[in-house]
């Protein structure tokens, strides 16, 4: 795998303490909750150097929040960016970015192969603004320059991808994008910071589902926008004035789970080549996708850009639609869940969650059948977990 020059501090460390110095002070170990929506100013002098821009602080939670500050620095930290806002949800960060970058008459042109949701936001909000989106198929990346034109302002990407875990060239990519003066902005959501670094491969912007893997337990909903400040401190201003904000409590939850991000990650990656090898050798398996295959789609990108092949794991059960249903119900460790990311493995049917209500034609470009199944790898014991993947394929 790609080896990257060490930086002062590694992931592991800036996992840790990125953001949240405390030396030198009598204070808590852990960050504070500043669970408030208000704060007080002791004079009207205060509140007037502070609406001038004159003296720093906090006034209201939803334009800073001394939480949601700490859960910001540690995000950039680690994806290398200058700043980072964070959002109410993938989904908020994804629509502030955009509403940031773009405006009527535009165009955008993104992988075909992205989240169902990133779709339907191109396709039914931005569409309505006057803001065209032109898909690109997956084996149509390497000829990129068809789909842009004079009007294009972004490429939106995501790698590795949802469900098939194609994987996507930034480097290339962005440079393409970069001659033609376009924003390229990367959904590093299942790779995570720990895995692959889009910025340091040329791309502008990256965004999170912070409710997946940076969460990492499945109890909050978060997203994240992070870049240079003359990207990021636009989106915030969109942000504050959209009132897409974080939450000071499920700040400290996303500053929570950030901590223990880095061994999560290689637990989960661990656990996720093992159940792809266990898999591929089991009869009633058509084939896997992890990109961490020689042969699969990828591959060969994954391992120039990724420092691990990630922690989901694709296949396509041989009996399509009913044996995937027999399958998925004689689990008895492995939860049905239309979500990733966590501790605990979860398994996912596309067809019925983030692909639901694709057209056919769709469907077949991004490889999706009525036989995929999505495997979102958690920490548990990798024994365990083949042991239950293997009584219920002889089940199914």
């Amino acid at each position: 795998m790609k080896e990257r020059p060490r930086a002062k501090q590694s992931d592991a460390t800036l996992c840790i303490h990125a953001g949240e110095d405390r030396h030198g002070q009598r204070v808590s170990l852990t960050t504070d909750i500043s669970q408030t929506s208000v704060f007080i100013f002791p004079r009207l002098n205060d509140l007037r150097l502070y609406s001038t821009g004159k003296k720093p602080g906090y006034a209201y939670s939803r334009y800073a929040n001394p939480t949601i500050t700490v859960a910001e620095k540690k995000i950039a930290a680690l994806e290398g960016g200058e700043a980072c806002v964070v959002t109410a949800s993938g989904m908020a960060a994804e629509t502030i970015l955009l509403l940031t970058l773009l405006r009527a008459g535009d165009e955008v042109a993104s992988m075909l192969d992205v989240y169902g949701g990133t779709t339907r936001l191109f396709e039914e909000v931005l569409a309505k603004f006057d803001v065209k989106t032109r898909f690109v198929p997956y084996r149509d990346l390497g000829r990129i320059e068809r789909y842009f034109t004079r009007k294009t302002r972004v490429l939106f990407l995501e790698t590795p991808t949802n469900p098939t875990l194609r994987c996507a060239d930034i480097a290339e990519l962005s440079r393409k994008a970069r001659k033609r003066g376009i924003t390229v902005v990367v959904d590093n959501t299942f790779a995570t910071p720990i895995l692959q670094k889009p910025l340091e491969l040329g791309a502008d912007v990256v965004v999170h589902s912070a409710t997946k893997y940076l969460g990492g337990h499945s109890d909050l909903t978060a997203g994240a926008i992070v870049g240079p400040l003359k990207v990021v401190e636009p989106a915030r201003t969109v942000m504050l004035q959209s009132g897409g904000n974080l939450d000071p409590g499920a700040s400290y939850l996303l500053i929570r789970g950030l901590k223990t991000l880095q061994i999560r990650v290689e637990r989960a990656c661990s656990n996720a080549a093992q159940i792809a090898a266990a898999l591929c050798a089991n009869p009633k398996v058509l084939r896997v996708m992890y990109p961490g295959l020689p042969g699969n789609e990828g591959h060969d990108i994954a391992r120039r850009q990724m420092s691990d092949y990630g922690m989901m794991v694709s296949f396509d059960v041989n009996g399509g639609e009913r044996t995937a249903e027999r399958f998925i119900d004689a689990l008895r460790l492995w939860y049905l869940a239309p979500s990733l990311g966590g501790v605990e493995s979860t398994v996912s049917y596309p067809l019925l969650s983030s692909h639901y209500g694709q057209p056919e034609p769709r469907l077949k470009l991004l490889d999706v059948s009525p036989a995929t199944i999505r495997l979102s790898v958690g920490i548990e014991d990798p024994e365990d977990l083949i042991e239950d993947l293997t009584q219920a394929l002889a089940k199914a």
